[in-house]
């Protein structure tokens, strides 16, 4: 049984989820992005001269000959092995198809270098090609803390990112002091890339964090390990001006309208739009506003080729009632058709919203069904953490749910938020439990009027029914 108050399964916990965060592709709440401030031509010539040499654009392989060209462009060499282990299968068409745009640019302080070699880019997504290197050649792994990209205004451009280091975790850094990595930046819609951006953040090493050294104290004394937990340390900020080529990509986005609207159980989904690009496709959708359920999300869809080949839907903008999913790009392989498919979404009745519960007795008052419990609640100096559990959820069902919305009410009617803990409501799948889900919900330790009321922003409930829907 999870114990919240073992030290050794809060640290499993801790490391399940530091996985789950490097490793995939995060799916959420745009609304959510916005308020965790998540906001994420040098090689032009060689590559063009390239192009009579590929073998196949059908391919999803990396083509041999691109792959030893780029090998030969300085800064580069390593990150063909990086995308080609990769799970999107459209990054690495694009990279077999003139689609990197050499950068090599850095900023260094207290001897860490941080490098952007190259970039991958279209209309709507950005994926950076960065290195670390390290005078100390530490072996202990530096993440990034807070990245984001800044137009020239100063203003932060809203874009969701997920990070990828795998060449990291199979390498050992202590012997060359250099990390290799890529952060995956997609804009939300209805924004476009300036010329330039600049790429932002600070550094931290998770075995390291809390402590308030400066990176290189903290890689010179590896062996002293802070005692307070993964929290990001403050220290200096990177900057990096990033120029973006976009003659490369202009032009190569196209729009399909679909207009095609189904009904599950009574409730209305609409495909509105589908936009195709070299990087990612898009679909639109629309949940009827007089549905009498919410609709969180679609559980199994996906887009399919006229060849039968399945492209992955990747992440997310779960934006209330219009929804934008997005796919694998198959845009060099440049197929006859494309259908989006699936079988169930995610809904709840929009009477069973809420979920009371009283902090005092520790227990939940109100809640859709059996599903979800409060299977402890633990406080420290400052806050309170609720941990609740979800079971029941089907086989397929492979979320993993972040349920709550961070604003709640007490029983006067008055408005709390969560509390400040970078926003981050963490949770994990246990599979030896029968697919059971742990969801950890903090708020501040305050003398609030019993029972509170929190709202859902998704649920293991759902509707049923198999369609296929054409963009072209």
């Amino acid at each position: 049984m999870f114990n919240p108050d073992d030290e050794h399964m809060e640290a499993e916990l801790a490391e399940k989820l530091d996985v789950a965060i490097r490793g995939g592709i995060r799916i959420g709440s745009a609304k959510l992005e916005f308020r965790r401030k998540q906001v994420r031509r040098r090689l032009g010539g060689v590559i063009a001269a390239c192009m009579l040499l590929f073998a196949s654009l059908l391919t999803i392989k990396v083509s041999p000959v691109f792959a030893a060209i780029v090998r030969d462009i300085p800064g580069l060499e390593k990150f063909v092995d990086l995308i080609q282990h990769t799970a999107d299968k459209g990054i690495k068409l694009a990279l077999d198809n003139e689609f990197v745009q050499a950068v090599d640019v850095s900023d260094e302080h207290e001897g860490i270098n941080f490098t952007v070699q190259g970039i991958i880019a279209d209309d709507s997504r950005m994926v950076v090609f960065y290195d670390i290197r390290s005078r100390n050649k530490s072996d202990k792994p530096i993440r990034l803390d807070g990245p984001r990209l800044i137009d020239r205004s100063g203003h932060v451009l809203p874009a969701s990112v997920s990070f990828s280091n795998q060449e990291e975790e199979k390498s050992n850094i202590g012997e060359t002091g250099i990390q290799r990595g890529t952060a995956d930046f997609q804009l939300s819609q209805g924004t476009s890339w300036p010329d330039e951006v600049v790429f932002r953040m600070q550094l931290y090493s998770p075995e390291l964090a809390g402590d308030s050294r400066t990176i290189n104290e903290m890689i010179r004394d590896v062996g002293e390990k802070s005692q307070s937990g993964a929290v990001n340390v403050k220290g200096t900020e990177f900057n990096l001006t990033i120029p973006i080529d976009r003659a490369r990509f202009a032009g190569l986005q196209h729009e399909y309208i679909m207009d095609q609207t189904i009904h599950i159980e009574g409730q209305s989904v609409a495909f509105a739009k589908a936009i195709v690009s070299p990087l990612r496709i898009s679909l639109y959708m629309d949940y009827g506003k007089d549905n009498s359920k919410q609709i969180f999300g679609a559980g199994d869809i996906k887009l399919v080729d006229d060849k039968g080949n399945v492209w992955r839907n990747t992440s997310a903008s779960l934006m209330k009632d219009h929804p934008v999913y997005h796919f694998e790009s198959p845009f060099f392989n440049m197929p006859k058709s494309l259908t989006i498919e699936g079988s169930w979404f995610r809904a709840l009745d929009k009477n069973q919203l809420t979920v009371q519960i009283d902090t005092l007795g520790m227990r939940v008052l109100q809640a859709p069904d059996g599903k979800l419990k409060l299977y402890n609640g633990t406080q420290s100096e400052k806050y309170t953490k609720l941990d609740f559990t979800l079971n029941g959820l089907e086989q397929t069902d492979t979320m993993m749910y972040n349920l709550f919305d961070e604003e709640f009410i007490d029983a006067a009617g008055k408005r709390y938020k969560t509390a400040d803990l970078h926003q981050i409501i963490s949770s994990y799948i246990d599979n030896s439990k029968s697919g059971e889900q742990h969801g950890m919900y903090y708020i501040d330790n305050e003398a609030y009027k019993q029972p509170l009321t929190l709202t859902l922003i998704d649920y293991p409930a759902y509707i049923k029914q198999p369609y296929k829907i054409r963009i072209k």
